[in-house]
């Protein structure tokens, strides 16, 4: 299969949905890299850490995505390309985020990029923190032991699902906050603590690369409200409120 055609087309979303416009309020202009999580490229698999749960929940297929075919066949693509070529892939990738933050820098903002959004590939991120020293990268990851893979640009939240709680407490420990799903209903406050830690509203921003520690120094627990297919949820991934109100 050749790639040509999709080499012309840019690989970061930018300024596309309701988190990155909030972002941008914020004074961030934010590219994400959207691919296709777990085995749904058919090549590789982009989430070595999912669970049953955040599969089905997965928000591959929200958004503009559930009602436009080839943005869920240009995700996909964009995987096969990363698999069949990565060098040409992170050329294409290396522009990209070039040409983000010139443009940030015209507009006065500041750049950051999140390039694993709906795919959870260490090696990459770091990779381009690493070039991009001036860049802020961030992600959410289920991959043990986030604190090993940050660093001073490269900041990690680790995710929560239906199996992996003593990972998250342990991240906890080492300082890394824990992304929950609640079945809050939107305009609903979250609960205020879970897992013994601070609940924050993730709802309000993406940049979680911004989000404080608690006042004692502990990290915190990144709320944030099932949506989607998520609100079906029966695996346990997305975290009932009557067992979160307690500390």
């Amino acid at each position: 299969m050749s790639y040509t055609g999709y080499k012309a087309h840019d690989l970061l979303a930018v300024g596309l949905d309701a988190k990155t416009v909030k972002g941008q309020k914020r004074g961030y202009l934010t590219g994400i890299l959207y691919g296709a999580p777990a085995m749904t490229s058919g090549v590789m698999n982009t989430c070595t850490y999912s669970t049953e749960g955040c599969r089905t929940a997965c928000l591959f297929t929200a958004g503009r995505a559930a009602f436009t075919p080839s943005i869920i066949t240009g995700r996909i693509n964009k995987t096969k390309w990363y698999h069949a070529e990565p060098e040409t892939f992170i050329t294409k990738l290396r522009l990209d985020i070039a040409s983000l933050i010139r443009k940030a820098k015209r507009q006065r903002l500041i750049p950051c990029v999140r390039l694993n959004g709906t795919t959870d590939i260490p090696k990459l991120a770091m990779q381009m923190a690493a070039e991009f020293p001036e860049l802020t990268c961030y992600d959410y990851t289920k991959i043990p032991r986030p604190w090993l893979r940050t660093r001073a640009n490269y900041h990690l939240t680790f995710s929560l699902s239906e199996n992996n709680e003593s990972d998250a407490r342990e991240a906890l420990a080492h300082g890394v906050n824990v992304a929950v799903v609640f079945k809050t209903k939107k305009g609903h406050a979250l609960p205020t603590h879970y897992m013994g830690h601070e609940v924050i509203d993730g709802d309000l921003t993406d940049l979680r690369f911004t989000d404080k520690h608690a006042s004692d120094g502990r990290a915190v627990i990144v709320g944030v409200r099932a949506k989607g297919k998520a609100k079906r949820d029966v695996s346990g991934f997305v975290k009932l409120e009557a067992l979160t109100v307690t500390r």
